[in-house]
Formats: structure tokens, sequence, C-alpha cells
């Protein structure tokens, strides 16, 4: 048992070259912090899946939260937020979300499924599992 949070970007990034610059930081970012870290520090936290059009950076706590590396199908970071590592779950997408926010400001919508005041897009997000699946899903065609 557990709670989902993370956060949203809406509307979509359209693959326009400003995007794809920022988008491109973002990435950066993400890795420069993560790629030397883990609870014991031996190992980083993140998995870079293989350079290609499907590959994505993928976050081994809690349900595998992950980054595509191209900004068109980046709609979701998420996890269901449980157990041992549940605070830390959570930490990381906190501290991703401010990664985001700080290179794509208002489009960012935080969520936390037991926030139960506000609206529906505060406690479950912007897009349906279904949306987020098949942008996945679309993005792994790619290969």
């Amino acid at each position: 048992m557990g709670f989902d949070c993370g956060f949203d970007i809406y509307p979509r990034l359209d693959p326009t070259p400003s995007n794809k610059e920022k988008y491109a930081h973002f990435i950066n970012e993400v890795l420069r912090t993560y790629e030397d870290e883990d609870e014991y520090g031996s190992d980083s936290v993140v998995e870079v899946v293989p350079d290609s059009p499907g590959s994505h950076i993928e976050f081994l706590v809690g349900e595998h939260p992950a980054i595509p590396y191209n900004c068109e199908y980046f709609l979701r970071f998420s996890s269901k937020v449980s157990g041992k590592d549940g605070a830390q779950v959570e930490r990381y997408i906190k501290e991703v979300c401010k990664m985001a926010t700080k290179r794509f400001g208002d489009c960012v919508h935080f969520w936390h499924e037991l926030k139960e005041t506000g609206n529906d897009h505060d406690q479950f997000g912007y897009y349906s599992w279904k949306e987020v699946n098949e942008s996945w899903r679309k993005m792994k065609e790619l290969k």
C-alpha cells in the first residue's frame, strides 16, 4: 500500500528547437545530479537505457520512474511511494520536479494522490494513465 505522486508536463512539449535545447539542459542536469548517487555511495541511482530514439533515464527506486530523451514523449514522472525507500522516492520526484520547473515553468504540475483539496489535477495529474502509457509505447516503437 502507498500513494502515487509525481509531476506532469502540461501541455506536452512540442519538439521545437527551443524546447529541445531546454530539454537537453534538463536531461544533463538530472544526469549530473544523480549519476554517482545512491543511498550507499557506491552506484548510480539512475540507469541510462542505450542511446537511441527510444532511450530514457530510469531511476532505480520505487516503480522506476523514467524520463525519455525525446521531449515530446515526456508527459509524467511519477511513482508509487511506499515501503522502505518511500521517502527517498518522493525526494527524487520533488527534486526532479524542481529541475523541470526551472526549465519549463508553468508547464510543470506537481500532483499528489493524498492531496484532497483543490482539483483532480492536483491529486491525479493532467494525463490519464492511458495517455501516459500510449506516449511511452510510441516512444519505444522508435527503436
